[in-house]
Formats: C-alpha cells, structure tokens, sequence
C-alpha cells in the first residue's frame, strides 16, 4: 500500500526527505510513502528511486548506514543479486534522520516462497571475504534501547523484558557454541526482505549487515512459524540452504532471540499506532505466558 504525495512533505521526515533530495539534486515530483514503521521509506517515481530515513539519534546509525551502503556496492562488484545504492556520498543528514537513496526495483507477483531465500543465503555466505571491517552483530542493543524507551509499556513488562534480554544475553555469549562459520550476515533475512523481479531474487534492506554466526540468517525464516510459516515451508527453507539449524543445540536460545527482537519495532510505536499497540499485547502475553500462539507481521 502507498500514501500520495499530498502533505507527505509538511511532516517532519517530509523535510528530512525533501532537503535530502535536493542535496543529491533529485527531483520530488509524485513522491509517494512506501511504509513508515522501523523506517520511512518513499518512492521517487520520476527518479526511479527508493529514499530511507532513520532516526539520526539512534547510537550508531550512521555507521551502520555507512557500512550498508559499502557492503551492498562490493557485492554488488561480487555479482550478488541485492538492490543498488544509488552512486553518490551517503548517508545524506537532513532535519534529524540520515536518508540512504537505492535504486528502485519494483516487486512482480507473489511473496516469495521461504525455499526460495535459501539459495540467497547459501551464495551470500559463501562469498570471499569482505576486504574491509564490519561491525560486530548487536543482538540485544536495538531491542534493550526500545525496552528502555517505549512509551506502551508498564514497569512490571518494562522489568520482565529486560531480564528476559539478559537471560538471553548470558545463554547466547557464555553457552552457545555455534556450528556454522562466522562472516559476513545480512542480520535480518527473511523472505519480507526479498523483491521478485523478471530477472530473478535480489536481497534488500541490508541496514543490520555485519559480522557474526551465519545461524543468525536462517532463524528469521525458522522462527517464522510464529508468523503462520508451515512446517513443510521451514524445511524447504532449510533444504534449500543446506543446513537444519532446528536440530543444533543452540536453536532455541535464537529462537527467543529473535522473538524478543521482533518487538523493537512495535515497542517504538506502539503509542502511536493502534494496530502496532494492538500486536504489543498479544506479543507480550504471549512470550510471558510461554504459549505458541501465532503473531501477526507487521
């Protein structure tokens, strides 16, 4: 779904977007709000481009935005299939939010098939290695930042979510021991990240790319049974890859992970969006309760 350009540029990321856009000289003209939750993301359609803008005062943004942009033009010199920064510096700092400006690619069909991110990784994964320093993977600094912040929260779920962080924390840095190599990870893969084109799969969204275990790529798609994924679709996944990380040892402490993970977005807006606070809830009893009921995506 897209929001018309109408009044999109008298909110506060509409000047972030449109000073942004006139420092890289690109023209404006029939913008349109592509989604507005962990991030704002437009489409220039007289441009052929898609403009992102995060908070600038989140702690390490901008490295990390940086370190994006970089890594997807040396895979893109690698020949892997991700969408293409734009060729100009970047990030871009405008009113309060960093904006990154990539190539727009538009999405034909279907959503994809998680079997069919599978390949994705494996070739992400077997690629040489990255000729230049990547950050370390942060599991816990984005959700702990959103626990600490949220305004949707009380004390008592403010105090269970913290200790569940460090629990989790604990177990992932003292216990686990890990069965595939450490390297580059795209730290959010799942198949909502993938665009269909005529001339195949590319990978977006690449604002989380860092170092770290390469189970981290393939438990967004596992966990994704929380989401309505099938068993059958979770192996298919996992066949296609070439791994099943479900039978390692250390599958359910990413599991917890990555569902703790996923409320760092609704924790953030939460107060503002009903549907976002609506989905909090369910997602709060449901990890206090301990229970296997299906969330919904956002």
């Amino acid at each position: 779904m897209t929001i018309a350009a109408e009044g999109l540029l008298l909110t506060p990321a509409g000047a972030a977007l449109a000073r942004s856009c006139k420092e890289a000289g690109l023209d404006t003209t029939g913008v349109t709000l592509l989604r507005n939750f962990a991030n704002a993301v437009y489409h220039l359609e007289a441009e052929g481009v898609v403009v992102r803008l995060a908070q600038a005062t989140t702690p390490g943004k901008l490295d990390r935005l940086t370190t994006s942009v970089r890594v997807t033009r040396w895979l893109v010199e690698q020949g892997f299939p991700t969408i293409r920064p734009l060729d100009m510096k970047q990030p871009v700092v405008a009113e309060g939010f960093l904006a990154t400006f990539w190539r727009h690619e538009e999405h034909i069909g279907p959503l994809p098939d998680p079997a069919q991110l599978g390949p994705l990784l494996r070739r992400l994964h077997d690629l040489p290695p990255v000729p230049f320093e990547l950050p370390t993977h942060d599991p816990f600094g984005a959700v702990r930042r959103a626990i600490d912040a949220s305004l949707s929260i009380d004390d008592d779920d403010r105090r269970w979510l913290l200790e569940r962080c460090d629990t989790l924390s604990e177990a992932y840095y003292e216990r686990t021991e890990f069965a595939l190599p450490y390297g580059l990870i795209h730290a959010d893969a799942h198949r909502g990240n993938m665009i269909r084109t005529r001339d195949g799969f590319l990978l977006c969204d690449w604002d989380g790319v860092c170092a770290g275990p390469r189970e981290i790529d393939l438990i967004p798609t596992l966990q994704g049974i929380r989401f309505g994924l099938t068993e059958r679709q979770r192996s298919n996944f996992s066949e296609a890859y070439g791994h099943d990380a479900t039978k390692w040892e250390g599958y359910p402490v990413l599991r917890d992970m990555r569902e703790l993970q996923t409320l760092t977005a609704v924790l953030r807006n939460a107060h503002r969006d009903r549907t976002a606070h609506d989905e909090l809830r369910l997602r709060l009893a449901s990890l206090r309760a301990g229970d296997d009921r299906l969330w919904h995506p956002l």
